[in-house]
C-alpha cells in the first residue's frame, strides 16, 4: 500500500474521531455530567482557548492532508499544546466510548508525528 494513502487515511481517521467525540458530548450519562459539574469549575478563558485550538487543529488536518509544509510545523505545536492544555483541565469523567475514542485520538496523533518526522512522508512537505 502506498505510504501517502496510509497517511491520508490516518488523517481522515483522526478527523472522524474528532467528530465522533464532539457528538458524544451530547450523549453523556447523567452521572458523568454531575461529576464533571462538581469537579470542574468551567473557565471561559479555557473554553475559548480550547475552541480556538480545535479550529486550528481542523485547519491543520487539511494542511496535512494536502501536504502543506506549514501543516507539519503547526501539528507539532498543537500536539505539545494539547499536552499542556490537558494538564489545566484537571480531573474529569467520561463514558467508556469517549474514553476509547480519546485513546484512539492520542494514538493517531502519535502515529501522525511518526509519519511526519521518521518516514519518507516528511519529504513530501518540502
Amino acid at each position: 500500500m502506498n505510504i501517502k494513502n496510509v497517511f491520508k487515511k490516518l488523517i481522515l481517521l483522526n478527523f472522524g474521531v474528532l467528530i465522533l467525540t464532539a457528538v458524544l458530548v451530547f450523549f453523556e450519562s447523567e452521572e458523568v455530567v454531575i461529576f464533571n459539574e462538581r469537579m470542574f469549575a468551567s473557565s471561559d478563558v479555557l473554553l475559548i482557548i480550547s475552541l480556538i485550538w480545535v479550529l486550528v487543529y481542523i485547519v491543520n488536518l487539511y494542511f496535512l492532508y494536502n501536504f502543506k509544509e506549514v501543516g507539519k510545523k503547526i501539528f507539532l505545536f498543537l500536539f505539545i499544546s494539547n499536552l499542556i492544555l490537558s494538564m489545566f483541565f484537571g480531573p474529569s469523567a467520561v463514558d467508556p466510548v469517549a474514553y476509547v475514542l480519546e485513546g484512539l485520538s492520542w494514538s493517531a496523533n502519535a502515529a501522525i508525528l511518526v509519519f511526519l518526522y521518521f518516514t519518507p512522508i516528511s519529504k513530501h512537505f518540502k
